[in-house]
């Protein structure tokens, strides 16, 4: 014997939303055929809900695990969604209620749960199979008319089905988007604080390594990436060898907190260069999250002293002559043109000869010579130019103090922005 649905059952409970709703779906109405089969059904609705309760918590071992659903909300879950179906089939439904309210707060809530979308949707499978049922069951009642009407209305039936699985899967999915996004945004503000100096707080050191899954204490390396979206192919590289980077995307930078166990910073510098066309600064070793801010001002001035337009990785021990100048560009400023003095007011031409003649003549030791095979002149030449580089400079090739701040101009030059260089 069916129970009639009790008055207060009428309408699904409300609940609060926070995903957007799917994109509208214009329901046809349902056949006549079977609206007063549906009606009829409709009146044992609880009886279905029992029997849908019990039936996917015996099927389903996802609803009655421990931490699952709540008996009571799946309850009320199923008793929402069956009337709503029930509802448009019967013709029944409030033209102000939206028919896809249930399905919608039933997807997000097991989102939220944890419950798996397979799971969900196979509870809905039963729901269906519960319905259908039901409408055979009243349609053999009243006879062959009764069958051939259902049969009929079919197809209507199980489009009406197909929508409602769509909205609760649309809706699970939005949510759990919007989890991802809220994760993604709790872990940047982590990574933004420990960057910021606040890792010796011990409630944000411990809570950064439990969202970004890394060891609160241990070694760690930062790694400034210049350029966006190249987080990708560094973190391919480190993580094939077992390396574990939380990363934080900046307007143009990319920055990775490296836990380095047993590896070492020139290591992962090694790991970069394999890469390619990659342009990264690499910072020291530093002892925990606590250090972070620290490894991370190393390694933006590891990044800032490479020679401007190459695609280059080094750690900051590897260019401290460069480190010491990007940190201090006004002193910077003034060595370019004490060092080079009326060189840098020649024409543009004639002062990159000069210039480039100086730098091979450092790199090679002070050898004229090498210098005139790599600049393919003579070595009488080289000599020539020399002499007129002391004569604008007013250095001297034999003084050593002088051939230091010549070699710092030059690294200068190669590490500041173009548009201070040229000032200098």
């Amino acid at each position: 014997m069916r129970r009639a649905a009790r008055h207060d059952d009428k309408e699904p409970r409300s609940y609060p939303r926070t995903v957007s709703a799917p994109a509208h779906v214009v329901l046809r109405p349902a056949p006549p055929s079977v609206a007063g089969l549906s009606a009829a059904v409709l009146c044992g609705l609880d009886d279905l809900t029992d029997r849908l309760v019990e039936t996917i918590l015996r099927e389903d071992p996802s609803y009655s695990g421990p931490g699952r659903t709540p008996r009571e909300d799946l309850h009320r879950s199923c008793h929402d969604n069956l009337l709503r179906i029930l509802q448009w089939l019967s013709g029944t439904t409030d033209p102000a209620t939206d028919p896809f309210d249930a399905p919608r707060a039933t997807g997000q809530r097991r989102a939220e749960q944890g419950m798996p979308l397979e799971s969900v949707l196979h509870a809905y499978r039963l729901g269906y199979r519960i319905i259908w049922e039901g409408l055979v069951q009243e349609a053999r009642q009243r006879g062959p008319e009764g069958v051939e009407g259902l049969v009929e209305a079919a197809i209507e039936v199980w489009i009406l089905v197909d929508e409602f699985s769509m909205a609760v899967a649309d809706s699970y999915r939005e949510t759990e988007t919007e989890f991802a996004r809220r994760d993604d945004r709790r872990r940047d503000a982590l990574v933004d604080a420990l960057l910021e100096g606040r890792g010796a707080e011990r409630a944000v050191a411990a809570d950064a390594a439990a969202a970004l899954d890394l060891p609160e204490h241990g070694r760690y390396a930062v790694v400034v990436l210049s350029g966006p979206d190249t987080s990708r192919t560094a973190g391919d590289a480190m993580a094939s060898r077992g390396l574990r980077v939380a990363w934080r995307s900046r307007t143009d930078r990319e920055i990775g907190l490296v836990s380095l166990g047993r590896f070492q910073p020139c290591e992962v510098v090694g790991l970069l260069l394999a890469r390619g066309g990659l342009r990264a600064g690499v910072s020291p070793a530093v002892d925990g999250l606590s250090e972070v801010d620290v490894a991370h001002r190393l390694a933006e001035t590891a990044l800032r002293a490479l020679p401007a337009g190459e695609s280059l990785v080094a750690e900051l021990d590897e260019r401290l002559p460069g480190a010491l100048l990007v940190t201090a560009p006004d002193l910077a400023d003034r060595l370019v043109r004490r060092a080079l003095g009326a060189l840098l007011d020649l024409e543009s031409s004639e002062c990159s000869l000069l210039l480039q003649t100086l730098r091979t003549w450092l790199e090679t030791g002070g050898s004229a010579g090498q210098t005139a095979a790599r600049l393919y002149c003579h070595r009488n030449t080289v000599l020539n130019r020399l002499r007129r580089l002391e004569a604008l400079t007013d250095r001297s090739l034999d003084r050593v103090d002088h051939l230091v701040e010549w070699s710092l101009a030059l690294l200068a030059l190669d590490v500041l922005p173009a548009e201070q260089a040229a000032q200098a």
